[in-house]
């Protein structure tokens, strides 16, 4: 293995090891939640229909996946009154763009 190489899979395991460390929290553990925060991420917020139409679970599972990601600080969910009836919007707070931000700043970093 040329010297190149070994630095390159010495560089991707430190990223490999920093991403691991990022999904070590526990409200980032399951990959709905993972899609859940770079959804809101790259939209800023999100009408919880739309969140249940792009994860296609249930309200009551997406409510339990937002409940975890809005205990650790990443979503905030905000109960609105409309002409229709009360409508739930979950949006990105700047813990979870932070935490966007790093995981996108990772991946960049994975060389082949």
């Amino acid at each position: 293995m040329s010297e190149k190489e070994l630095r390159l899979q010495s560089s991707n395991s430190e990223v490999l090891k920093a991403l691991g460390e990022q999904f070590n929290d526990p409200a980032l553990k399951s990959s709905t939640r993972i899609l859940i925060l770079i959804s809101l991420a790259l939209n800023k917020k999100l009408r919880f229909v739309d969140l249940l139409l792009l994860t296609g679970l249930g309200k009551g599972s997406l409510s339990n996946h937002v409940d975890k990601l809005e205990a650790a600080g990443y979503v905030e969910r905000r109960f609105l009154m409309t002409f229709r009836g009360p409508r739930v919007v979950v949006e990105v707070t700047q813990k979870g763009m932070a935490v966007y931000a790093n995981f996108v700043k990772l991946v960049g970093q994975i060389r082949e």
